[in-house]
């Protein structure tokens, strides 16, 4: 999802929240695991940033893919650098769903993007069990 925000850095947490049934057949999102972690060349994307699957040398990666099958309330925790993507629907119901985004205090919107044009839900400090405030992950 890096291509749609604008962060100075793209350390992003996307949480896809499905409001019904995702699979196959209504266009479920589909991953490739551990994409998070590459830098591809420019020459390996296209325009808009996705992988070119005419190119012989993406096809390995791209062939990596798995379906993320989920129930209604089912969420999904990915990294903004995770390659997926959502195919057409071919089912007869519609397939909703919701995605928030989270980011560190340290990498605000750049100003002036769509990024920075709504205001932001923030997230209370995280308490510890004493009641005071915690750092993350504590």
């Amino acid at each position: 999802d890096i291509r749609y925000w604008s962060f100075p850095r793209p350390e992003l947490i996307s949480v896809w929240i499905a409001l019904g049934q995702e699979n196959e057949q209504n266009g479920c999102l589909k991953i490739i695991p551990g994409t998070h972690q590459m830098t591809p060349r420019p020459e390996q994307l296209d325009a808009d940033l996705f992988l070119r699957p005419d190119l012989p040398e993406n096809q390995p990666l791209i062939d990596t893919q798995q379906p993320v099958y989920l129930q209604p309330g089912d969420a999904l925790f990915f990294h903004a650098r995770t390659f997926h993507s959502a195919s057409r629907n071919h089912g007869t119901n519609s397939k909703f769903s919701v995605v928030f985004t989270f980011r560190g205090g340290d990498n605000p919107p750049k100003p002036g993007t769509r990024s920075a044009a709504l205001p932001e839900l923030l997230l209370p400090p995280a308490l510890s069990a004493s009641g005071s405030i915690a750092p993350v992950g504590e």
